[in-house]
């Protein structure tokens, strides 16, 4: 019976350390997956946030004509790894101003020859520019999508190597914990099994 009762707890302890596992595997799976669609979704966030906000600048700098302070905006952004080219137009399409090496405009929307390829991985992104309402041009900024991409990787995989560090040790702990609770059922259970005895050893003298 006692050891009836050993091997049973032993897989309880088992099975449940199997489905402790299998939880966690699934999690951490489940996560990896949802996290590269939101990947890609962080960075047309990322872009958008940094396209309006370089549009908010631009647009004050052009309604006070203050071309110095424009062509410092231009600088400073294509001064960023993750900025291809930054070109401003005025509110009928014409270039004023443009960073060295800019894409033309059918390379950038893949409307010229196909084997140009300097289009690939970038991400085109326009916004208007208004003073009292009124359109007065437009900031084109060409983004290097793979830099994005890696900047938001790497931030990503520290993440998941700190969650998977804390699945570990709360595996660690739960095991630990486990074992200590099964170690003490096993004890009340031979303490059991032993009064039981003692009491029925007791009985059959009383009753001889």
């Amino acid at each position: 019976m006692h050891k009836k009762m050993y091997y049973l707890l032993r897989t309880v302890q088992i099975s449940s350390l199997l489905i402790i596992c299998s939880i966690i595997a699934y999690q951490f799976i489940s996560l990896r997956n949802t996290s590269d669609g939101i990947r890609y979704q962080q960075t047309e966030r990322f872009s958008y946030s940094l396209t309006n906000l370089a549009a908010s600048e631009a647009s004050r700098y052009l309604s006070q004509q203050k071309n110095e302070d424009l062509q410092l905006l231009i600088s400073e952004l294509t001064d960023d790894p993750i900025v291809r080219d930054v070109t401003i137009y005025d509110q009928f399409g014409k270039i004023i101003f443009q960073s060295e090496d800019a894409l033309p405009l059918p390379i950038l929307l893949n409307i010229a020859s196909s084997d140009d390829k300097r289009a690939q991985g970038i991400i085109p992104q326009i916004a208007e520019l208004y003073k009292d309402n009124e359109k007065i041009g437009y900031i084109r900024i060409a983004l290097e999508q793979g830099k994005i991409l890696s900047l938001i990787n790497d931030y990503q995989e520290k993440s998941f190597s700190t969650m998977l560090l804390l699945f570990v040790l709360s595996f660690l702990v739960g095991t630990i914990a486990m074992a200590l609770f099964f170690r003490r059922i096993e004890a009340l259970y031979s303490r059991l099994s032993g009064l039981i005895s003692k009491l029925v050893t007791q009985n059959q003298q009383y009753f001889k």
